[in-house]
This record gives C-alpha cells, sequence and structure tokens, in this order.
C-alpha cells in the first residue's frame, strides 16, 4: 500500500495531535473547551461520514416535540450548529450559532473526547454517539473529499485516501483514536451508543430507545413513525433542509452530501489486499474492545 501524502487541506494544522482543516482553527478549538454547557443539552458526536446529519436531523425532531413546520422552513446546519465549525462565506460559526440559542440545543461534534467542552464532565447534558463500520464510513469519507472544496477537491486514488485514513491524516484525525476514545464512554450514564446499521435495520426502533435516552418517552408511537418516515435516507435526500445541495462548498455533482447510505458500500471499493490490510490495523488499533461493528445486512 502506497505511503505518499501528497494531498494538503486547506489551513491544515495540527492541534494536540490531530489533524484538522482550516475551518476549524485554533483559536476555535481553544474556546470549544470552554464552551457553556447546559444541563439539557443534547451533542450528537460522530466521527464524519458517521451518518451525522441523519442523526441530527432525528435528534432535533425528538427534542422539539416533533416540530416540522420549522424543520420545513431552515436547514438543519443552523437548527443543529456543528460546534466546532467557522464558516465566513456561509455566515456559519457554531460557536456563535450554539450560544444564544433557546433550550433545549442540539448540537453537533466531530470531537474527540479529550478535545470537547470541559463543562460536560459537570453538568447533565446528554451525549449521543454515533457510530459507523468503518469501512463504509471510509469509502464515505473518500468521496466527500472529492466532491468538497473544504477538504481542497482531492485529487488522488482510492489507494491513497485509504492509506491517510488508515494512517490519521485525514480532518479530524484518527477514526481509531475518536472510536477508542468515546468507546470508553459507553457506562457513563449521559453517554448512548448508537451504530447506523441498527438505525438502518429498525429505524423506529432506534428512535424510540433515544426518545427514552432523553426523557422523551412520551412522544408516543405515531409521532416515532412520523418523525422515521421524514428521516429516511431518500427522503433525506430530497429534502433541501437536510440535503446540504445549496451549500457553495460541496459539488452535488461530483457527490452528494448524501450518497448512497447503504450498509455494505465497502465492498465496491476495497480490494482483497486492501480489505486484507484494514483489518490487520483495525485489530491492532482497536482489537481488544470487541466493538459490534456490522459489514453488511
Amino acid at each position: 500500500m502506497t505511503t505518499e501524502i501528497s494531498h494538503k487541506l486547506p489551513g491544515e494544522h495540527v492541534y494536540d495531535g490531530i489533524l484538522f482543516f482550516g475551518y476549524t482553527p485554533p483559536d476555535i478549538l481553544d474556546a470549544v473547551k470552554d464552551f457553556e454547557v447546559r444541563d439539557d443539552d443534547v451533542f450528537i458526536v460522530t466521527y464524519p461520514k458517521a451518518g451525522t446529519t441523519w442523526m441530527q436531523e432525528i435528534l432535533w425532531l425528538v427534542m422539539s416535540d416533533g416540530n416540522f413546520d420549522s424543520a420545513y422552513q431552515k436547514p438543519v446546519y443552523f437548527r443543529s450548529p456543528f460546534l466546532e465549525f467557522k464558516d465566513d462565506v456561509l455566515n456559519e460559526v457554531g460557536l456563535e450559532l450554539a450560544e444564544p440559542m433557546p433550550s433545549p440545543r442540539v448540537i453537533k461534534s466531530h470531537l474527540q473526547v479529550k478535545l470537547m467542552p470541559r463543562q460536560i464532565q459537570q453538568k447533565n447534558c446528554k451525549i449521543v454517539v454515533l457510530f459507523r463500520n468503518p469501512k463504509d464510513l471510509c469509502v464515505s469519507y473518500y468521496h466527500f473529499y472529492k466532491s468538497s472544496s473544504s477538504f481542497g477537491n482531492y485529487q488522488g486514488t482510492w489507494a491513497e485516501f485509504l492509506y491517510m485514513f488508515l494512517s490519521g491524516h485525514v480532518d479530524h484525525g484518527s477514526w481509531f483514536d475518536f472510536t477508542r476514545g468515546w468507546w470508553q464512554e459507553r457506562h457513563n450514564a449521559n453517554v448512548h451508543i448508537v451504530f447506523y446499521e441498527d438505525m438502518k435495520k429498525d429505524l423506529s426502533g432506534a428512535i424510540k430507545e433515544l426518545a427514552v435516552f432523553l426523557g422523551k418517552s412520551n412522544l408516543g408511537d405515531e409521532l416515532i413513525d412520523r418523525i422515521a418516515r421524514h428521516c429516511t435516507f431518500d427522503s433525506m435526500k430530497q429534502n433541501p433542509m437536510t440535503n446540504h445541495e445549496d451549500v457553495y462548498s460541496i459539488d452535488s455533482q461530483m457527490s452528494p452530501l448524501l450518497r448512497k447510505g447503504k450498509v455494505g458500500d465497502w465492498k465496491d471499493h476495497f480490494t482483497v489486499y486492501q480489505h486484507e490490510v484494514f483489518d490487520q490495523e483495525f485489530t491492532s488499533q482497536l482489537g481488544d474492545l470487541n466493538i459490534p461493528f456490522v459489514y453488511q445486512l
């Protein structure tokens, strides 16, 4: 497998040993640590391309008691701000969006545990961690790198990107470090871990579990089923409030933000050799954790 990395992220920098693109600058990462957390905040924490937008829309609707009218009026990235993100063109600065928001806030982050706001340890906020099998995630991230100017319109090969991913040389750093850190939080009563593949198998059931965790068990089956229908992949792909087709930095013709949303797409990209190398690296770094990832349905 190739060992050369020539691609540069726009404004790339290393913060506490983690690579970031210019849209997560050091001053923002400093400020995130001092972010004022509320007891009723809900954080959705994912590694990039784990199904983040999907979970954002679900959590926002659960916490707003199914306020579909508002959901159809404002893009999800303004209703559920990206905490460590700063884009002056979009006027999207996560911290500035989040601070004045009325409670309960639903806040997105891709950060490792060690970079999250310090107050999450003291406050009674809820954290939903969404995991996706890393092979599908890696393929999705590759297509996102190619289609988004935020990542410098990647021109390299799939093999090169796979090496970048395995070595942690991608925006927001090592998937392995992110996953180990958050998996170790699974026994925290305020942390709820969800698997993307479980949501694909039974979305209404997953939403019901989330509602109980978030103290919203009174929503009722009818509303939960309505949220599930609203949040199917095809529905969100057609919804301008969730498909991000208005975002200037994403070339939807190259690869839309919501691309396939299927489990097992990795099989169309990985060679046998790449599959073996990936498995070896996974076993080396996370094999002791026995995380129940599902690679096909």
